[in-house]
């Protein structure tokens, strides 16, 4: 059975087009996954077709108006499963949130709500959405953006969205952390060479070495990803760098800050 999802938005044609591409254009090609596209607008009733209109009480902006935005849930039924409003009063979006939801979606349909202008009138939000969802401590034009970040994260933990499964487990945050940097052929280029350990083919040393690299680099740009045991993993991972040369961390993404760190006393 094909996962659903459906998007209320007033700019259909601003998802439309990313749905074309990249793995999300795949999946939906290969029947993985669907996004239907609801417009409000199509169910205002004026003849100018009218979704906003001034808040109460004064203020900046437009408030989008609870009956179109009700009718287009409600043209959706019960294939609208959980109903999500894409807002900055929403839970912070995050990696067990795209895996939870993916979760849910391989069950029950997901519907994105996007806002625009000044927002959507809150008895619409007490009436039609399940919950509330942010990407981020920063305000949208639209939530438009929000749920094309919101689909690209949860397809790729769809089963048969990713060539290569692996790439859930080793992406940034998988396990709480940043990803260690990557590097392709040639081996030397820009003055700068591939640290040798990636190119010795020892796959249980490279693994070790990408996990002290994705502790060293949370610790230096995400120190608010520590773990309950982190001061533990950072002195086992430090031990492995130190066997590497501190040139060749450079070339990591290492600062001179976190290198004095790793090649220190402390």
């Amino acid at each position: 059975m094909t996962q659903k999802i459906h998007v209320v938005t007033l700019m259909p044609d601003a998802i439309s087009g990313f749905l074309k591409w990249g793995v999300v254009g795949k999946a939906i090609k290969h029947n993985i996954f669907s996004v239907d596209l609801i417009n409000p607008r199509d169910f205002a009733e004026d003849v100018h077709r009218t979704v906003d209109d001034r808040p109460y009480g004064g203020g900046d902006g437009m408030i989008l108006m609870t009956e179109p935005l009700v009718k287009a849930i409600d043209s959706i039924g019960a294939r609208a499963g959980t109903r999500v409003y894409l807002s900055p009063h929403g839970e912070r979006w995050n990696d067990k949130l795209a895996r939870d939801f993916a979760g849910n979606l391989q069950s029950s349909p997901l519907t994105l709500i996007c806002g625009r202008y000044g927002g959507i009138d809150q008895r619409f939000i007490n009436a039609k959405v399940d919950r509330m969802v942010s990407v981020g401590d920063y305000v949208l034009s639209g939530g438009e953006i929000a749920a094309l970040a919101v689909i690209d994260s949860i397809a790729r933990f769809l089963p048969g969205v990713l060539g290569n499964e692996q790439s859930q487990v080793t992406d940034s945050f998988a396990d709480g952390l940043l990803e260690a940097p990557q590097f392709t052929r040639p081996p030397n280029i820009l003055g700068q060479e591939v640290p040798s350990i990636l190119r010795s083919g020892d796959h249980r040393r490279i693994d070790q070495f990408r996990e002290a690299l994705s502790m060293a680099m949370s610790r230096e740009l995400r120190p608010d990803l520590r773990t309950n045991n982190h001061d533990r993993q950072w002195q086992l991972s430090r031990e492995l760098l130190r066997s590497v040369s501190r040139d060749e961390l450079r070339v990591c993404g290492l600062s001179p800050q976190i290198l004095d760190e790793i090649y220190g006393d402390a």
